[in-house]
């Protein structure tokens, strides 16, 4: 294509853009909300990390198709890849996730699974911060494959064994004013966070994302378990990566 039908082609793309999301914004739900359109051409991961650090964006909201298998290899999810690879969170809108926009969101439970990895710490960080501010309930679940993989886990509390485990790898066990329960599960992960989530009617579950040099790769590959409970889950999942920005 020659550079000025390139030209012509962007600008018509970006003209359309415009018009869709101007109308889309005349809806009554986004009253008295700011906004700035931006548009963009290139590299979508690449435009969205930059756009991130030139507004210094804090939150990330994402529609997640929930392809699997040979469909997401075929079409793979930029949304999962953006996650992995912005410094800040992603807030992964799955297909079964709904919300009235005209309500007021009230976050009463939110679910925390995790690994007791180091790189977990943020993801710990933002569960303690929106559990204080919303006064939520949270509960932190462990979830193992094999039951001899955590032996001490059958002979110890839940609330114990995790105590432990946060306290041997410098993890926050607590924080003041937030309401935290202990849980261990052994089984398949993904499916067992899935039926926790929708049995204690969570409205947030929030998943550490680790790194990596290679977001483009990682949205044609199975996974992560963020991307997986996002494209199952009823309820919004907060993807957040294990180098966030510190404010």
């Amino acid at each position: 294509m020659e550079p000025d039908q390139r030209k012509r082609s962007i600008d018509e793309r970006k003209t359309y853009a415009r018009q869709r999301i101007s109308s889309l914004l005349t809806s009554a739900h986004y009253t008295d909300i700011p906004f700035k359109i931006v548009l963009d051409h290139g590299d979508i991961i690449a435009v969205t990390c930059a756009l991130v650090e030139r507004f210094s964006i804090d939150l990330i909201v994402a529609g997640s198709h929930g392809r699997h298998g040979l469909h997401k290899l075929l079409s793979p999810s930029m949304d999962e890849a953006i996650a992995c690879a912005a410094v800040c969170p992603s807030l992964l809108i799955g297909p079964n996730a709904s919300i009235d926009p005209q309500a007021e969101l009230h976050l009463q439970r939110i679910l925390l699974p995790t690994d007791f990895s180091p790189e977990s710490r943020r993801a710990f960080d933002y569960a303690f911060a929106l559990a204080k501010a919303y006064g939520a309930h949270l509960c932190i679940v462990h979830v193992a494959e094999d039951v001899w993989n955590e032996p001490l886990s059958t002979k110890m509390s839940a609330d114990a064994f995790c105590r432990a485990r946060l306290l041997e790898v410098g993890l926050p066990q607590s924080e003041q004013d937030v309401a935290a329960e202990f849980l261990v599960e052994f089984g398949p992960p993904e499916s067992l966070i899935l039926e926790m989530a929708e049995n204690r009617a969570v409205q947030l579950i929030i998943v550490g994302v680790p790194q990596t040099s290679h977001p483009h790769l990682s949205s044609r590959l199975p996974g992560p378990l963020a991307y997986n409970l996002a494209s199952h889950a009823l309820c919004p999942v907060l993807a957040v990566r294990s180098a966030v920005r510190q404010k």
